[in-house]
């Protein structure tokens, strides 16, 4: 049975000037919570859950 990663994705990052988990960063624009997910299935974890508030 694989884990199950969950990502607790609330606040709306005043002071970063607006949503940094969804903002692009990478070189072909991805978002960080797409570094985190791909890092998490390569490590084993079988789901990944939002946790918004």
């Amino acid at each position: 049975m694989q884990p199950t990663l969950l990502i607790l994705a609330a606040g709306i990052g005043s002071r970063y000037g607006g949503l940094k988990q969804v903002d692009g960063m990478g070189a072909g624009g991805e978002a960080i919570l797409e570094f985190s997910v791909y890092d998490a299935i390569r490590a084993g974890f079988g789901k990944v859950r939002f946790c918004y508030s």
